[in-house]
């Protein structure tokens, strides 16, 4: 297990909320997304319910999906972004591969996303 820097998780922070409306737009379907972050306890039961409906009630995909990294901006941790550059969800939302890499590659380098990088590829 790696220990991050406080100065390390506030810059995995900073580039997550700058990269937030990229994410949001990288998600173009429910599922898996909502699923994995419930699963996982990032976010509570009846934010994924109120999610779901507020997807039903044509809100905008976008829209819910920003609502909820807001909400886990609130309570960061640098573990939901293993959650959101699991393998699965690079799968299933392609554009996400070039937030990953933000993260990876020029903007933000920790030792938990190198070695995501490292299980992903």
């Amino acid at each position: 297990m790696f220990t991050l820097t406080k100065a390390l998780e506030k810059a995995l922070l900073q580039h997550f909320i700058y990269m937030k409306v990229n994410i949001a737009y990288a998600i173009n379907k429910p599922f898996p997304f909502f699923e994995a972050l419930r699963d996982k306890s990032f976010i509570t039961e009846r934010m994924y319910k109120e999610s779901l409906e507020a997807c039903q009630n044509l809100v905008p995909l976008s829209k819910v999906v920003h609502n909820i990294l807001t909400s886990l901006e609130q309570t960061f941790h640098p573990s939901v972004l293993l959650t959101l550059f699991s393998k699965v969800n690079l799968r299933e939302y392609p554009s996400l591969v070039a937030i990953f890499r933000s993260f990876r590659n020029g903007n933000v380098v920790s030792p938990i996303l190198v070695t995501c990088a490292v299980v992903l590829q």
